[in-house]
């Protein structure tokens, strides 16, 4: 993915972890309401979700990078396109 002038930097998978590992902490918090309890959990899966699709993104392109690099012939396939290359 790449940064425009409209969009923030990439996350990393650090930052990635940073956010699921704070996300975790609120859901945890007894002082919640039942309603509070919901929302927040709501917006937990909306992350982690996001999270997961961020983690199968970079696995498929370290996958066909690595394809790549045992067969020079497909540095201009079609996968090579699709990832960004």
């Amino acid at each position: 993915m790449k940064s425009t002038a409209n969009t923030k930097k990439d996350m990393t998978l650090v930052e990635l972890q940073s956010i699921l590992g704070d996300r975790i902490r609120v859901t945890l918090d007894e002082s919640l309401t039942p309603e509070q309890r919901q929302t927040e959990n709501e917006q937990s899966r909306m992350i982690m979700l996001i999270g997961k699709q961020m983690i199968n993104n970079g696995q498929l392109i370290l996958q066909t990078e690595k394809l790549a690099a045992q067969n020079k012939s497909l540095v201009s396939s079609v996968a090579m396109r699709l990832v960004g290359e």
